[in-house]
C-alpha cells in the first residue's frame, strides 16, 4: 500500500511520450458483462476510524496524493473527455485545492469538498464552491436535476461511505449523456478508506467502482460503464524512473432518456 501523500516535485512532461497521448489506445479493462454484486455496509462500507470526517480534513492538507506524471495524464485525459464551451458545467466532487484539470479548461467549474482553506486555494473553482461532507450528508439538493455535463471525482470514490446514494445524486443532477468520471491510484488514508477496499487488489478495485454505477442504473447506462487503466506497459509504462503510482479511470454516462 502507498500512503496518500506523494512528495514528487514538478516536472516538464512536454518532451515527453506523455506530451501527445493517443487516448483513443485505452482498452476497457472491465469484463464483457459486468454483474451487479450487493454492498454489504456494515462490512464493506465500515471504517477503521469512524470519526467526524470534519475533524479528519478540518487542517489543510496542501500536498499532491498521486505522482507528477499520474497527475500530468490525468489532467490529459480530462482534456479529451471533458466537454468544452464556456457553457460547459462540471462538478468536482470531493475537490481540494487540485482538480487535475487542465489550466487552460474552458467551462464553468464548481467544488465540493470537506476544507474551505483548500477550496479556496483552488485555481480551476470559477464557479465556486460548496463545503459538504457526504459522509454525513450524501445529497446534493442544491443542485437542480440536469444540470451538470460532467462530474468529476479524483482519487476520493474509495472514501465514500454512502456511494450509492452519492451515485444517484449525480445521475440525477447530470445532463442526458452527462458522463462521472472517477479516478483513483493505490494511495490513501487507510483508517479512512473503506474496509472493502483494502482487502481487494487493483482490478477488485476497478470492478467495485464499475459495481457503483451498474447499481444505479435507474440513471446510468450500463453499456457507457468502461475502465481503463493508464500504466499498465500496453497503453503506458508501469514504471518510468521516480514514477511508479498506478491511475485508473472508471467512467459511466446517464442515459439519454
Amino acid at each position: 500500500m502507498a500512503t496518500a501523500s506523494s512528495s514528487s516535485s514538478s516536472y516538464d512532461f512536454s518532451k515527453t511520450i506523455y506530451s501527445k497521448i493517443d487516448f483513443t489506445r485505452l482498452k476497457n479493462i472491465l469484463s464483457l458483462s459486468p454483474k451487479i454484486v450487493a454492498i454489504n455496509p456494515s462490512s464493506d462500507l465500515i471504517r477503521e476510524d469512524e470519526t467526524d470526517d470534519s475533524q479528519f480534513y478540518s487542517i489543510p492538507r496542501f500536498v499532491h496524493h498521486i505522482d507528477d506524471r499520474a497527475r500530468y495524464v490525468l489532467s490529459q485525459f480530462y482534456t479529451y473527455v471533458v466537454k468544452q464551451t464556456k457553457e460547459t458545467m462540471i462538478l468536482d466532487l470531493c475537490s481540494s485545492w487540485t482538480s487535475h484539470l487542465p489550466e487552460n479548461i474552458v467551462g464553468l467549474v464548481h467544488g465540493l469538498g470537506m476544507n474551505e482553506s483548500e477550496l479556496k486555494y483552488n485555481p480551476s473553482l470559477n464557479n465556486g464552491y460548496t463545503v459538504q461532507n457526504l459522509n454525513t450528508n450524501p445529497s446534493l439538493t442544491q443542485f437542480p436535476s440536469n444540470s451538470f455535463d460532467s462530474v468529476l471525482c479524483s482519487v476520493s470514490v474509495d472514501y465514500l461511505i454512502y456511494p450509492l446514494e452519492v451515485f444517484n445524486e449525480i445521475g440525477r443532477i447530470l445532463k442526458p449523456s452527462g458522463q462521472f468520471i472517477t479516478s483513483f491510484s493505490n494511495r490513501y488514508f487507510p483508517t479512512k478508506v473503506i474496509g472493502r477496499w483494502i482487502k481487494m487488489n487493483e482490478q477488485q478495485r476497478v470492478e467495485w467502482i464499475a459495481n457503483y454505477f451498474l447499481s444505479t442504473n435507474i440513471y446510468f447506462d450500463p453499456k457507457t460503464v468502461k475502465a481503463y487503466s493508464f500504466f499498465d506497459n500496453i497503453f503506458l509504462p508501469a514504471r518510468d524512473g521516480e514514477f511508479r503510482d498506478p491511475m485508473y479511470i472508471v467512467l459511466g454516462q446517464k442515459k439519454t432518456a
